[in-house]
């Protein structure tokens, strides 16, 4: 006779959750140059954006210039309006390969405006004028997540992440095993 269990987990502590990704923009950067400036400046003649907006939190954003200021390493992303906390702290500038969390940006004010200015510094990027970069602001979405205990081999409701043996779901959790 084979005995079966079921087990519903509640929702882990923040730190146990993986997470799905979303897109929320995506352009392609041709570089160009103006000051001593490599990326896309707007009212000027450096570079090209092929999408210079997005929306996120049902409020739409304006992408003023993605520029590295010079060749010690910089990146800058500066939006037409401030850069608010929820925004920060949700989203990555992915760069060609290279990914930047806002949440490690500085703020900084530009033209008297504050936080509009997003700086990350040793980044290791460097363009040259007419380079393509694909850039993309992504979110990352959690999904709960619970390590199995020795044994458990059906998952209901969810999917294995086999590099590190978690469950994870959508909603609740269902475990049966024997």
């Amino acid at each position: 006779m084979l005995a079966v269990s079921a087990i519903i987990y509640e929702a882990p502590p923040a730190s146990a959750y993986h997470g799905q990704v979303t897109e929320v923009w995506s352009a392609t950067l041709t570089v160009g140059e103006t000051g001593g400036y490599k990326g896309y400046i707007t009212g000027g003649s450096a570079g090209a954006l092929s999408d210079n907006d997005f929306i996120y939190g049902g409020e739409t954003y304006t992408i003023h210039s993605i520029r590295i200021p010079g060749s010690d390493g910089v990146l800058d992303l500066i939006l037409r309006q401030p850069i608010p906390d929820s925004l920060k702290s949700a989203l990555t500038l992915h760069v060609g390969n290279a990914q930047f969390p806002l949440a490690d940006a500085s703020l900084s004010a530009f033209h008297s405006v504050a936080n509009v200015i997003a700086t990350w510094t040793n980044t290791g990027l460097s363009w040259s004028v007419g380079d393509t970069v694909q850039m993309r602001l992504t979110e990352q979405t959690s999904q709960p997540c619970e390590r199995l205990p020795a044994g458990y081999q059906i998952v209901l409701g969810g999917y294995l992440d086999a590099a590190d043996g978690t469950i994870c779901a959508n909603s609740d959790q269902y475990q049966m095993g024997v």
